[in-house]
């Protein structure tokens, strides 16, 4: 089958210094490309085909959503190739998702483009009048290197702010209590061999806990990331960040943070959750 040619306008916007050409078909709806969609948050075409087979969006969309209503390509006119149409709101979900796995353009794409909207219904209700080049000069801030690493600052920020005063519950105390437990543990086995010139035996420590050495790349294979830096923020965003309460530190030579095979077992459960979910 011919993909279908439309007659449709076409035009360029800009978000700071990334260029996007919209099209608006015969009945005033807009289009975007796949591939400029996902190349908006550094990824390729691929991401966005991934993206729109997954569970995760029939979840959103229910369950009658069919991919082909977004796979099937369409000419624009006076476009030198077909394109594979994304709708606006498509668009925004994608970078939504990109943004909770830990994108930080995309990130950084969402909250500047809300933070725009707020503004421009702000503006209209206290009648205040902003030049187009104010506009853009702020979108583009926040779309900069700077804006980015603001965004990265305050979401931190927030995350330190979590753990610093959680609200206790019954299986957090009895995990308290198991870490306790292990930590002195480990201190008793530390003492009886301490008369031992060698390290503290790798094999013991195994027995209390898994190391970050072992987690990360667990994370990776299973989900199949090449990024350890996707896998870290992961491990924040499930619960799992080093230094908070699932996590405990020993020193033997140095310091070593460890994760409970309780909670590892409960962390495996998250991860394989958030996989089938992709």
């Amino acid at each position: 089958m011919q993909p279908q040619v439309y007659k449709a306008q076409r035009r360029n916007i800009q978000l700071g210094d990334i260029s996007l050409e919209i099209a608006m078909l015969p009945d005033s709806s807009y289009r975007l490309s796949y591939t400029q969609t996902a190349e908006v948050v550094n990824l390729d075409r691929s991401s966005m085909l991934r993206f729109c087979r997954s569970k995760y969006l029939k979840t959103l969309l229910g369950e009658e959503f069919e991919c082909s209503t977004f796979v099937e390509k369409i000419f624009i006119e006076g476009a030198n190739r077909p394109i594979t149409p994304v709708t606006f709101e498509l668009a925004c979900l994608y970078w939504q998702k990109c943004a909770v796995q830990g994108n930080k353009k995309a990130q950084a794409l969402v909250v500047s483009l809300v933070k725009r909207s707020l503004y421009d219904l702000a503006d209209e209700a206290f009648g205040v009048k902003r030049t187009k080049q104010e506009c853009l000069s702020t979108l583009a801030d926040d779309l900069s290197e700077q804006g980015i690493a603001r965004i990265e600052t305050v979401r931190n920020s927030l995350e330190r702010q979590v753990l610093v005063s959680p609200i206790e519950t019954p299986s957090e105390r009895e995990l308290k209590l198991k870490i306790r437990l292990a930590s002195l543990e480990l201190e008793r086995e530390k003492l009886r061999h301490s008369q031992d010139k060698k390290c503290f035996p790798a094999t013991d420590i195994d027995k209390i806990g898994v190391p970050p050495r072992n987690v990360i790349p667990w994370i990776q294979k299973t989900l199949d990331w090449s990024d350890d830096v996707a896998a870290f923020g992961l491990l924040r965003r499930l619960g799992y960040g080093f230094k908070s309460e699932p996590w405990f530190k020993v020193k033997v030579i140095g310091e070593l943070w460890l994760l409970p095979w309780s909670s590892f077992d409960s962390l495996t459960k998250a991860v394989e959750q958030f996989k089938s979910e992709l």
